[in-house]
């Protein structure tokens, strides 16, 4: 469904738990939040502020940020991958990346 959000919305406002989280054009979500990937090794009280959520696997971490400029800065060249993060991958982090199963 946010796939097709995607392609569709202009404007987007995302609720969680009676919350407006946030509500912006499409472009502006797009633009504010990134994917971050890296070895746990560069993780650190300090480093972790610049996170919204983190997910740590045997491989490595995943992070969403809204801080995209702090995180260039903090840990430079080619030390992580930032990628831009799709309307799911920010609704995920945004929940706490905890995917929950429904049942019909």
């Amino acid at each position: 469904m946010t796939t097709d959000l995607d392609r569709i919305a202009d404007y987007i406002a995302f609720i969680q738990n009676g919350r407006l989280v946030f509500q912006q054009s499409i472009h502006e979500v797009a633009e504010s939040y990134a994917l971050v990937r890296g070895s746990l090794e560069l993780l650190d009280r300090d480093t972790e502020k610049a996170f919204i959520h983190i997910q740590r696997t045997s491989a490595g971490f995943e992070a969403l940020s809204d801080r995209i400029d702090e995180v260039k800065l903090i840990f430079g060249g080619d030390a992580v991958v930032i990628e831009p993060a799709s309307l799911e991958d920010i609704m995920f982090y945004l929940k706490g990346g905890v995917a929950h199963v429904s049942f019909n």
